[in-house]
């Protein structure tokens, strides 16, 4: 018992030595308050500054990495809004995203633009599947401040809409034989 009290003894010590402007009524929390770790403010280079910044525009990080801010509505697993880097391509956004549904039309891709190019273009078609199937990035545009990527479902019938109908049969069936049985 002895040693337990010289080893608190010790501890109060080294702790009143390193904080010296403790006052005797602090001096007890010391040891009443479990003392957390001091939070560190981890360094994210896609959250975007810390001051208001219009979505139509690049920005800059507080590491000057130029920033810009993309939209991505339809089949994706999380679509909304994404702050990117400057040059982020296709790929880099569909993997922030979550991936694709397996009901997405990947060869329609759609990118809209705020304000049309100089050929009065203000949407552009992009085929992603001849990329996931051989690498052609030859419809890939460069993406610009406030673009939106829309990923159309698909027009054929998909795994879940054939799941959807067989539980609504299912269900149909079960209530026939319901009613058919206590009649």
């Amino acid at each position: 018992m002895l040693s337990i009290q010289c080893i608190i003894i010790s501890t109060v010590n080294m702790k009143v030595m390193a904080a010296p402007n403790i006052t005797p009524s602090a001096f007890g929390s010391l040891f009443s308050q479990e003392q957390s770790p001091p939070t560190r403010n981890d360094y994210n280079p896609l959250s975007g500054p810390n001051y208001p910044m219009r979505q139509d525009a690049y920005f800059t990080d507080d590491r000057g990495n130029i920033l810009m801010i993309v939209n991505v509505l339809g089949e994706v697993n999380r679509p909304g809004q994404l702050v990117v880097r400057e040059n982020a391509d296709f790929p880099t956004i569909l993997s922030l995203v979550g991936g694709w549904k397996e009901t997405a039309n990947l060869k329609k891709v759609l990118v809209a633009r705020l304000d049309p190019d100089n050929k009065a273009v203000q949407a552009y078609r992009i085929d992603i599947k001849q990329y996931c199937e051989n690498g052609d990035r030859a419809s890939f545009i460069a993406l610009k401040p406030n673009d939106t990527i829309i990923i159309p479902k698909s027009n054929g019938i998909s795994l879940s809409d054939l799941s959807q109908i067989a539980g609504l049969i299912y269900t149909g069936f079960t209530g026939y034989s319901v009613i058919h049985n206590h009649m």
